[in-house]
């Protein structure tokens, strides 16, 4: 099983990186040593989903981030996420949310509204430039990023690590838009050594916003909702749909970086 989990991490980690375009069934084979069809198998039982509904569901998913975090042309964006024309594009968008692309850009405001209400909390925010940093992590789904569900992973790899320099989180989707059941995080370490069970890849590497978090990470969630407000109301920047990065500097200190556009 341990030897699944691995081959399930690499393809998926190809589908994240590739999404835009068609992934055959020879580069599956090729990564996973596994028959396509029993591969799909494999998969299906653990994400109750196809490999083709898995990555037409991120092609969906990160088209929306960029209609609500940017200001790029609709067609631009069909084409970004491997869609080559906008009929098409606007067909699977509608069919996904019930709205169109154009409708839900104007419903920004909405999307975040109920998440950010209540919530005045001031934020310093400074915009830096971040070198890519070589990890090994582990993902899960985390059902709308479930605390419960980290404090586990973070508990189940810590013994295997021992030593770390630095410790992160890769938060891969926006519960806003991704179905709460889908939602993946990444438990993330540096190490001179190759982990058994972790994916290598880097993070980082690029422009950033950040802000940090003071207190327990059970609490986390409102400081995303001041930096949400903080945004909305005042957008100096425009936001990209690659991974927002928790970096824990200790038990009550949380430095969160959001991609930048461009």
């Amino acid at each position: 099983m341990e030897s699944n989990f691995n081959d399930i991490q690499k393809i998926v980690s190809h589908i994240e990186a590739n999404f835009d375009r068609e992934i055959t069934a020879h580069e599956i084979e090729s990564i996973s040593h596994y028959s396509y069809r029993n591969f799909q198998r494999v998969f299906f039982k653990i994400f109750n989903e196809t490999i083709s509904g898995f990555q037409k569901r991120l092609r969906l998913e990160n088209s929306y981030k960029k209609l609500i975090y940017t200001e790029d042309r609709i067609s631009e964006i069909a084409w970004q996420v491997g869609y080559f024309n906008i009929q098409s594009f606007s067909k699977a968008f509608k069919k996904q949310y019930s709205v169109s692309p154009a409708e839900a850009r104007k419903q920004k405001q909405e999307v975040f509204q109920k998440f950010i209400e209540n919530n005045h909390t001031d934020l310093k925010l400074e915009v830096k430039y971040k070198d890519a940093v070589p990890v090994f992590c582990k993902f899960i789904k985390a059902k709308d990023y479930n605390n419960q569900e980290i404090d586990e992973l973070w508990k189940e790899i810590e013994p295997e690590t021992e030593i770390f320099e630095a410790a992160y989180g890769i938060i891969r989707d926006q519960p806003l838009i991704t179905s709460y059941s889908h939602c993946r995080y990444g438990a993330a370490v540096t190490s001179d050594d190759g982990l058994k069970g972790f994916l290598k890849r880097d993070i980082f590497g690029g422009r950033y916003v950040k802000f940090t978090h003071y207190g327990p990470y059970g609490d986390i969630l409102e400081t995303y909702r001041s930096f949400y407000r903080y945004w909305l109301s005042d957008q100096q920047f425009l936001l990209d749909n690659s991974d927002v990065i928790e970096e824990y500097e200790g038990p009550e200190v949380t430095h969160i970086y959001f991609p930048l556009y461009g």
